[in-house]
């Protein structure tokens, strides 16, 4: 019986083992993937090879490389195993000559893999990285799309994102191809392997670049429970945040107004609340944030010192969703969803369709103060003997629409509108208190408006599989409004005297722009950039109208009335090429050039400003990079504050004067010591010309029409290094920011030295991290210290004699009694010579998630700013002692700041 079984089972299992010895390279090589987790990479002109030729089954009792090294033996092919890869190509033979490498090319036929990379909602993700193994790689542009064109053949193509699920895509490239790669959100907070993402720092080629996604922005602290893009900015090395708690942002030495922000391509002139207490970017709609202070591409230009550039969601293709949220001074809205139809809700519902072809993303954030003090000053001024109403709000408003034609063609209709309001009033009364008959009446007001309106419609198209082009019209709209009124009435019925003052002040631009962006990839070792615009600038600074009059009520008054306005016009053209080329495994170049015809009456200026960028990667983990950078800027924003103020105005650059210049030299070293820990060293050297400062004009701003004659050129030298630690796992995300800094300048015409700039903050250290504890709190602490701003004080004076003109001397305050002493003459030996104490304070937040029983997530936010109250000096004053002798007194108002918010996202 036993006979007859193993009898049996050797009939079984021998056509098997017979089968297995002789089977394919192709079988074996599928039985090795499912047994040990691997991918084969090859070129199609092995397939042939693969399937007819016979290989023996050495899959197993071995380790994986002496199995390839088995089952590769004398087939004329070679393999290198990479990871979870394993490529295949023929063994090289005797090298070819020139003329028969030539011909061998010529003969190799090649196609272009295309698409777009979404999330599972339509949402098109930026910087994805798309790998097809073993043969190159590319990352997704602004719009999500990419392209390689590869030789023929069978490829394993990746697709990745950070916070996003990798996908697998098998594609035979035996024509053009065009796909959709869709990836899943992954919530989980895991461990971070940059070496596969190509906009990691050590991957771009690009020093000094940033980027931030929706969760960078939107963490567990918010000042006043508003999330603030550029206070998030403010953290960087290199970037100084100018006066406590303002969203100002100097980047390397470089003033406020050197900083190009763009919304969806659309320039933005103010991009501040509340005098810089806010940034007017509504953090809910932003998807993507792409920051460089160096190294700056060709595409960007009009500044000197760094861009931001953000994008903004473009709508769920699929599901409606958003979220609302009250805060301590504001509420903010966000809404997105698809624009459904009849035919195309069936066709969605059916599966014949992936999504629907149209989606809007609507969002708004509103102050709600004015709300609260409207109703108190109408009880406060009821029993009151005079009135006063202080009424202010901002909001911001974002609106997109989404349009998909087809795979190739896609539309963008994208609106901005912020306004910041606000409007005092004094009215006084006297008449019951006075004698019977005369009447004393004031009544004043000031308002103040200014904001933005911006509107840009895009249309993509993909011309050829390997070019994309990007077509834009933009409109950009920026005021500034500021009224004064005043009206004083005394006197006796009938003999009533009026003095009126009526001052109105306007300040506007308006900016119309047609561009055009073209990307060419015509194979994996070249990205090429090209395009320009054209726009048609008009600047309206200080159209003023003044009326006044003054006299009897009931006979002619006088009356002065006048109105003057200043119409500025400037054409610009804009031109620029930039290529990313891969020129070995270990070398990569970033070389372009832009071009700026910048025209006004009377003058032409032609720029030409070339970018270069080399990387040299030394391995997976660690690269070194060094870049060249020009940069021109030919508007500017006239004001004597270092607040983002209304009375600001912005000019083009005028045939007295040159536009602002700037060089750059940045180099870095940027290595992943491992998956949880980054690190990076930079150094930057910049030198700017034509630096503009105001003279002597008593004024918180020239007059407009002569504005180049109240201001003085001059020349900036910048330069320092920058450390970043970065540390991320599942828990923990921990950064750490350090620079030391030199920022100097000199104004001929002012002091004939070089001279520290007031934000020559020699030490800057930003340390922040993030931890989640479990999945329903978060937390986080943030602690900034940088050294002290600079002011100007006299180092000593001197006492005049008595001058004829019979001014007899300086009143001064000594412990609170006044003083008249002789003249006094105050000498100052330079420029910001007296540094203010150093700067420091810690910031914490908490964050509280719950799920209703609806299913919506329910989060409640704590934010303390300035956690242990400390009163950094925001200015000093100069004391004198009784016995003549003088000191500083540091004056600081910024203390703890608590706040809460409530957030419900459905």
């Amino acid at each position: 019986m036993k006979r007859k079984t193993l009898l049996v089972m050797m009939m079984i299992l021998l056509p098997a083992v017979m089968c297995a010895q002789h089977a394919t390279l192709k079988q074996q090589m599928e039985k090795l993937r499912k047994e040990k987790e691997v991918n084969f990479v090859y070129d199609s002109s092995l397939e042939q090879l693969l399937v007819q030729q016979k290989a023996v089954d050495q899959t197993r009792g071995s380790n994986l490389r002496e199995t390839l090294q088995m089952l590769f033996k004398d087939t004329g092919i070679e393999w290198q195993l990479k990871g979870r890869y394993v490529t295949l190509r023929r063994q090289k033979r005797e090298a070819p000559t020139y003329g028969q490498q030539q011909q061998a090319a010529s003969v190799q036929q090649r196609h272009t893999l295309s698409g777009y990379v979404r999330d599972e909602n339509g949402e098109s993700l930026i910087n994805a990285t798309v790998m097809a193994h073993g043969a190159g790689a590319t990352t997704t542009n602004s719009y999500g799309f990419f392209s390689m064109t590869l030789p023929t053949g069978h490829y394993d193509v990746e697709a990745s994102y950070v916070g996003f699920d990798n996908r697998h895509q098998q594609v035979k490239l035996d024509r053009d191809r065009h796909i959709t790669i869709q990836l899943k959100e992954n919530n989980m907070l895991g461990e971070v392997v940059v070496t596969g993402d190509l906009n990691s720092r050590v991957l771009t080629t690009q020093t000094g670049k940033k980027t931030l996604t929706h969760d960078d922005l939107n963490t567990e602290f918010a000042l006043l429970s508003s999330p603030d893009l550029i206070k998030t900015l403010q953290r960087s090395s290199g970037v100084s945040e100018g006066i406590d708690v303002t969203s100002g942002l100097y980047v390397h030495g470089g003033n406020d107004d050197e900083n190009l922000y763009l919304l969806d391509g659309t320039s933005m002139y103010t991009v501040n609340h509340a005098l810089g207490l806010f940034s007017a970017f509504n953090t809910e709609v932003v998807k993507n944030v792409d920051f460089y202070k160096s190294g700056f591409p060709a595409r960007y230009g009009g500044r000197l010192s760094s861009v931001t550039d953000v994008r903004t969601n473009d709508g769920d293709m699929l599901n409606y969703h958003g979220s609302y949220s009250i805060g301590l001074i504001d509420g903010r809205f966000q809404m997105e969803g698809p624009v459904k139809t009849k035919r195309e809700r069936q066709l969605v519902e059916s599966g014949k369709m992936a999504h629907y072809s149209t989606s809007f993303n609507f969002g708004i954030r509103r102050s709600w103060l004015d709300v609260i003090t409207e109703p108190v000053f109408y009880f406060v001024n009821k029993k009151a003997d005079e009135r006063i109403k202080i009424h202010y709000f901002l909001h911001d408003i974002n609106g997109k629409i989404t349009h998909v034609f087809n795979d190739r063609s896609r539309a963008y209709f994208s609106i901005y509108s912020s306004k910041d309001m606000m409007k005092n009033t004094y009215y006084w009364d006297d008449t019951e208190y006075t004698t019977e008959g005369y009447h004393d009446i004031e009544d004043d007001e000031n308002h103040l408006s200014w904001g933005n309106l911006n509107m840009a419609l895009n249309w993509n198209y993909q011309l050829k599989p390997n070019l994309f082009a990007n077509f834009s019209a933009v409109y950009t709209h920026n005021r500034s409004i500021y009224e004064y009124f005043s009206d004083w009435r005394y006197g006796t019925k009938g003999a009533m005297n009026v003095d009126h003052i009526e001052r109105k002040y306007r300040s506007t631009i308006y900016d119309g722009t047609l561009r055009a962006d073209f990307d060419f990839r015509p194979n994996t070792r070249n990205h090429i950039r090209f395009g320009g615009d054209m726009t048609w600038h008009e600047f309206r600074p200080q159209t003023q109208s003044r009326h006044d009059f003054s006299g009897y009520e009931d006979e002619q008054m006088d009356s002065v009335k006048t109105a003057s306005r200043n119409h500025q016009h400037a054409q610009e053209v804009n031109l620029y090429a930039e290529d990313e080329m891969r020129l070995s495994d270990r070398w990569s170049l970033n070389a372009g050039v832009h071009a700026t015809l910048f025209h006004i009456t009377g003058k032409s200026f032609l720029l030409v400003d070339p970018r270069t960028a080399v990387k040299y990667q030394a391995n997976s983990s660690t690269s070194i990079k060094l870049a060249f950078t020009e940069m021109s800027q030919t508007i500017h924003r006239m004001g004597s504050t270092y607040l983002s103020m209304p009375t600001d105005y912005w000019v083009p650059t005028t045939k007295r004067l040159h536009p602002m210049h700037s060089y750059q030299v940045a180099a870095g070293i940027y290595s992943q010591l491992s998956k949880r820990w980054f690190a990076s060293v930079e150094g930057y050297y910049k030198l700017t010309n034509h630096m503009l400062q105001y003279t002597n004009y008593n004024s918180l701003t020239p007059p407009a029409k002569h504005w180049d004659y109240f201001v003085m050129e001059g020349k900036g030298k910048f330069y320092g290094v920058e450390a970043d630690v970065q540390y991320k796992d599942s828990r923990f995300d921990v950064n750490a920011s350090y620079t030391l800094s030199w920022n100097k300048r000199k104004f001929e015409d002012f002091y004939p030295y070089w001279f520290y700039d007031k934000f020559d903050n020699r030490h800057k250290l930003n340390i922040t991290g993030r931890m989640k504890l479990g999945s329903k709190a978060e937390v986080y602490a943030g602690w900034t210290y940088h050294t002290g701003y600079h002011t100007t004080m006299p180092t000593h004076y001197t006492i005049m004699p008595y001058t004829p003109d019979g001014y007899h001397g300086t009143s001064i305050t000594v412990d609170g009694e006044e003083l008249t002493l002789l003249n006094m003459d105050y000498n100052y030996e330079q420029p910001n010579n007296v540094t203010m104490p150093d700067y420091h304070r810690l910031d914490i937040g908490f964050n509280l998630h719950h799920t209703t029983k609806h299913g919506h997530e329910r989060i409640w936010n704590i934010s303390i700013y300035n956690a242990y109250c400390r009163l950094n000096t925001m200015y000093a004053e100069l004391k004198t002692k009784k016995d003549g002798s003088t000191y500083l007194k540091g004056r600081g108002f910024i203390p703890i700041i608590p706040t809460a918010s409530y957030t419900i996202r459905f």
